[in-house]
Protein backbone atom coordinates (compact mmCIF):
# COMPACT_ATOMS: atom_id res chain seq x y z
CA UNK A 1 0.00 0.00 0.00
CA UNK A 2 1.02 3.57 -0.67
CA UNK A 3 0.10 6.10 2.00
CA UNK A 4 -0.53 9.70 0.97
CA UNK A 5 -0.49 12.63 3.39
CA UNK A 6 -2.14 15.81 2.11
CA UNK A 7 -1.18 19.00 3.96
CA UNK A 8 -3.52 21.80 2.86
CA UNK A 9 -2.61 25.30 4.00
CA UNK A 10 -5.10 26.41 6.64
CA UNK A 11 -7.00 23.11 6.63
CA UNK A 12 -6.78 19.78 8.41
CA UNK A 13 -4.35 17.18 7.09
CA UNK A 14 -5.73 14.09 5.38
CA UNK A 15 -4.23 10.65 4.84
CA UNK A 16 -5.46 8.09 2.35
CA UNK A 17 -3.99 5.02 0.70
CA UNK A 18 -3.69 3.41 -2.68
CA UNK A 19 -3.07 -0.29 -3.24
CA UNK A 20 -0.36 0.31 -5.85
CA UNK A 21 0.88 2.82 -8.41
CA UNK A 22 -2.02 2.17 -10.80
CA UNK A 23 -4.56 2.68 -8.01
CA UNK A 24 -2.75 5.87 -6.97
CA UNK A 25 -2.99 7.27 -10.51
CA UNK A 26 -6.67 6.31 -10.75
CA UNK A 27 -7.54 7.91 -7.41
CA UNK A 28 -5.65 11.10 -8.26
CA UNK A 29 -7.29 11.30 -11.69
CA UNK A 30 -10.73 10.75 -10.14
CA UNK A 31 -10.14 13.62 -7.71
CA UNK A 32 -8.94 16.04 -10.39
CA UNK A 33 -5.22 15.29 -10.42
CA UNK A 34 -2.38 15.83 -7.99
CA UNK A 35 -3.60 17.78 -4.95
CA UNK A 36 -2.81 21.50 -5.00
CA UNK A 37 -1.42 21.28 -1.47
CA UNK A 38 1.90 19.74 -0.39
CA UNK A 39 1.81 15.95 -0.13
CA UNK A 40 4.06 13.29 1.32
CA UNK A 41 4.09 9.69 0.10
CA UNK A 42 5.20 6.56 1.87
CA UNK A 43 5.68 3.79 -0.68
CA UNK A 44 4.69 0.98 1.65
CA UNK A 45 3.23 0.07 5.00
CA UNK A 46 6.60 -0.48 6.67
CA UNK A 47 7.95 2.97 5.80
CA UNK A 48 4.70 4.63 6.95
CA UNK A 49 4.84 2.81 10.29
CA UNK A 50 8.52 3.69 10.76
CA UNK A 51 7.79 7.34 10.00
CA UNK A 52 4.85 7.34 12.42
CA UNK A 53 7.01 5.88 15.20
CA UNK A 54 9.86 8.37 14.60
CA UNK A 55 9.49 11.22 17.11
CA UNK A 56 12.19 13.16 15.25
CA UNK A 57 10.32 13.17 11.92
CA UNK A 58 10.21 16.82 10.74
CA UNK A 59 6.60 16.39 9.55
CA UNK A 60 5.49 15.84 13.16
CA UNK A 61 7.10 18.96 14.65
CA UNK A 62 5.01 21.86 15.97
CA UNK A 63 1.50 21.66 14.55
CA UNK A 64 2.62 18.48 12.78
CA UNK A 65 1.11 16.36 15.57
CA UNK A 66 -2.15 16.56 13.59
CA UNK A 67 -0.44 15.02 10.57
CA UNK A 68 0.93 12.26 12.73
CA UNK A 69 -2.49 11.62 14.23
CA UNK A 70 -4.25 11.23 10.86
CA UNK A 71 -1.48 8.89 9.67
CA UNK A 72 -2.00 6.85 12.83
CA UNK A 73 -5.74 6.68 12.17
CA UNK A 74 -5.17 5.41 8.62
CA UNK A 75 -2.57 2.86 9.76
CA UNK A 76 -4.99 1.53 12.37
CA UNK A 77 -7.84 1.46 9.83
CA UNK A 78 -5.74 -0.62 7.42
CA UNK A 79 -4.52 -2.91 10.23
CA UNK A 80 -0.91 -1.84 9.69
CA UNK A 81 -0.71 -0.64 13.30
CA UNK A 82 -2.35 -2.07 16.40
CA UNK A 83 -4.84 0.22 18.14
CA UNK A 84 -3.42 0.40 21.64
Amino acid sequence: MIYVLEMPEGGPPRVWFAFDGDDLRLKMAASGGVPACPIHLWPDEASAVLAFENDGEPLWQGEGWQRRWVLREQLVATDALADA
